[in-house]
């Protein structure tokens, strides 16, 4: 491809005929055109706008290329470059093109030769300097009962609460259809008649249980009940001397600390469980440490929201449809590790996010 794409002519003619238009670089680029129907190349809007905004810059157009940038060495390219995004790591490479009139592709090759990359940025939970030594001292402990017996995580029944909703997030990185051409494809969302269903689950060596659908408001009395009747029946399935050792997580939600709720669990797991006020106290805002938030929950909605939910019935055969869908053995493989992996950083960190070091 030649470096250059203009004559210093053509430039001026493409200027009077922005001035034409008024200043419209779509108008100008048609009546361009129009005026030169015979020519091989005709600029789209950009360039007009490229030519225009390097004239009010003061810089001079030369025998060449793509607009603003000609007659500059490369290496000055380079540095205006490296330059925007030392300002504002932030910035696009669109907006880099249009602040500096330096073509895209140009700006892309410079970024890709200077070893840059466009990092995203990830969501995390937020935390205040309370939650850290608390975060540190139960991975620590965690990892210190691992050690001592290497089976005590699969003794856990890890659990949590989640809510599917009729208008759920949606992975639109994930959501794509390989055609010839662009069918512009449209997902409507955020409608006015709003569901939800909510769900507890949990993991225990490897193997799922549930989901179990909750009423729309979890509160104390409740989940007392759930504890006393619905659990037992959901781990029906389970070895009887894993129960026999069972341990028994769940984190700070109000429901889960009420004096009924932890005169049940003492009685049912006696100095095996782990919570609120919990013979192991579960750290405060720390879902990045709960197996059903970083594994569990996000694969069931990825396969829940796959397409657009109308209704609360249609939303529950979803749900089923999903759980039916995921592999236990997927999640028995990595949960143990990653949780272990999990605490390590968080200790490393002592105690502050650490998702982005994963």
């Amino acid at each position: 491809m030649p470096r250059y794409e203009y004559t210093p002519r053509e430039y001026a003619e493409m200027h009077f005929i922005y001035g034409e238009a008024r200043g419209n670089a779509r108008a100008a680029a048609r009546l361009y055109r129009e005026r030169y129907p015979n020519r091989d190349r005709h600029p789209d809007y950009r360039v007009f706008i490229r030519v225009h905004n390097a004239l009010l810059d003061g810089r001079i157009l030369g025998t060449g290329v793509g607009g603003a940038s000609e007659g500059r060495p490369p290496q000055v390219n380079d540095e205006i470059i490296i330059r925007e995004i030392e300002e504002d790591s932030s910035v696009s490479i669109r907006v880099i093109a249009q602040r500096t009139g330096i073509p895209r592709s140009t700006v892309h090759r410079v970024l890709k030769r200077y070893r840059y990359h466009p990092y995203h940025v990830q969501r995390v939970q937020t935390l205040t300097s309370r939650d850290y030594p608390q975060r540190v001292a139960f991975c620590q402990r965690m990892l210190r009962m691992i050690r001592a017996d290497p089976q005590f995580f699969n003794k856990i029944l890890w659990s949590d609460e989640s809510s599917c909703r009729r208008d759920g997030y949606l992975n639109l990185h994930n959501l794509h259809s390989w055609q010839l051409v662009n069918p512009h494809l449209m997902r409507e969302d955020r409608s006015q008649h709003q569901f939800k269903i909510n769900l507890w689950a949990g993991i225990i060596n490897g193997q799922i249980i549930g989901p179990f659908e909750l009423p729309a408001t979890l509160n104390a009395e409740y989940y007392l009940h759930f504890l006393r009747n619905e659990l037992p029946t959901l781990l029906e399935n389970v070895p009887e001397d894993v129960r026999q050792a069972m341990w028994l997580q769940n984190d700070g939600c109000p429901a889960h600390y009420a004096t009924a709720v932890r005169a049940q669990l003492d009685e049912t797991y006696p100095n095996r469980w782990i919570g609120r006020l919990g013979p192991i106290l579960w750290p405060p805002r720390s879902p990045d440490l709960n197996p059903l938030d970083f594994l569990y929950w996000g694969c069931l909605k990825d396969r829940v929201y796959k397409q657009r939910i109308t209704t609360e019935e249609e939303l529950r055969q979803r749900i089923q449809s999903a759980v039916s869908e995921i592999n236990e053995s997927h999640f028995a493989r990595r949960i143990r590790a990653s949780f272990i992996r999990r605490c390590r950083l968080c200790i490393l960190v002592g105690g502050r996010q650490f998702e982005h070091l994963l």
